[in-house]
């Protein structure tokens, strides 16, 4: 077993070895299954632990994470047929980002017949140039309209105007506003729709 660490780290060992990371690395998306529910908590709470550490004490975003990014609560995503969850990927499938979309769960907003939300799209940093998080979107969209959704609802951080610059290129508007607990923080997101 130490005998094929070593291994993994001698000169010439590819993607392992350290310092050898390209600077735009290859990202490949596929569809999460049943089966990737442990995966997805682990990536889930990877990314949004680098997304808020800007808006968010670490108290709140471990709790946050323990109580939302669970292998059993996204078991119970995968399980619904109105979820679909598109996992970007690299190396030897080691996930790096994912996109989420379901029924739905925006309190207060009142939604529509043929609604989906986007509930998450997050990407590491380091995998954000060469277009991977429009990839990410791209699927999430097609999903959509794969199950027959007319309109994507999505909730971003009001003070996050790189994903809001991101949504509006992408023909996001506004329609409406919500606030949510984390950990004991009040949150406040700005909803954005778009017709499918």
């Amino acid at each position: 077993m130490a005998g094929d660490a070593v291994k993994n780290c001698e000169p010439g060992a590819g993607r392992t070895q350290f310092g050898a990371v390209p600077e735009v690395e290859t990202v490949s998306l596929r569809r999460a299954t049943v089966d990737d529910a442990a995966m997805m908590a682990v990536v889930g709470t990877a990314t949004f632990l680098e997304a808020y550490t800007w808006a968010l004490p670490g108290a709140d975003i471990v709790d946050f994470c323990t109580q939302n990014h669970t292998a059993e609560s996204y078991a119970r995503y995968l399980a619904k047929p109105d979820t679909r969850i598109t996992l970007a990927v690299t190396g030897q499938d080691a996930p790096v980002g994912y996109a989420m979309i379901c029924a739905p769960d925006l309190a207060g907003f009142e939604v529509r017949e043929g609604d989906t939300e986007l509930k998450r799209i997050y990407l590491f940093s380091r995998f954000r140039p060469g277009g991977n998080g429009q990839r990410l979107l791209d699927a999430a969209l097609a999903d959509a309209r794969e199950l027959g959704c007319r309109r994507m609802l999505l909730g971003t951080n009001a003070g996050n105007a790189r994903a809001i610059a991101f949504y509006r290129r992408n023909g996001f508007s506004e329609v409406g506003t919500r606030t949510f607990v984390v950990g004991v923080q009040h949150c406040c997101d700005v909803i954005f729709g778009r017709e499918l």
